[in-house]
């Protein structure tokens, strides 16, 4: 019976520990972020959704903002412009029914998609202060 007891206390500590391992190394390394809301802005035709998403973190090289294309009567959400190490505001507006602007600060580091068939033509400024 003692033996057992010893058995079990044992395996009891070592989950215990494994536990806290993993809290720590959570706690510890990875980035402390924040998702923001997402912003959405509709065409004048109100046939397709730019949707802004923004993620901003402790340490502003995990900071990252995507703009997707959404429309009601298509399955996918395309994602047309990736802003990485977000160092300032992003900002998507509709110029016309069938063009996005997208502004993004100066210098910073982006994943631009090419034009998508079906798709509106998107534009993308690099601007001083979006």
């Amino acid at each position: 019976m003692r033996a057992v007891r010893k058995v079990l206390f044992g395996l009891g500590s070592l989950a215990g520990a494994a536990v806290a391992g993993i809290i720590l190394y959570v706690w510890l390394a990875l980035p402390t972020c924040t998702i923001l809301p997402q912003l959405e802005t509709v065409s004048p035709d109100e046939r397709f959704v730019a949707i802004v998403e923004r993620r901003v973190c402790k340490d502003p090289k995990d900071d990252w903002a995507m703009v997707l294309l959404r429309a009601p009567d298509r399955g996918d959400q395309p994602v047309v412009f990736e802003l990485l190490e977000a160092n300032g505001p992003i900002a998507a507006r509709w110029a016309d029914w069938s063009r996005l602007e997208i502004r993004y600060p100066r210098g910073a580091m982006t994943r631009q998609s090419t034009q998508q068939q079906g798709w509106p033509s998107v534009q993308y400024l690099e601007v001083d202060d979006p």
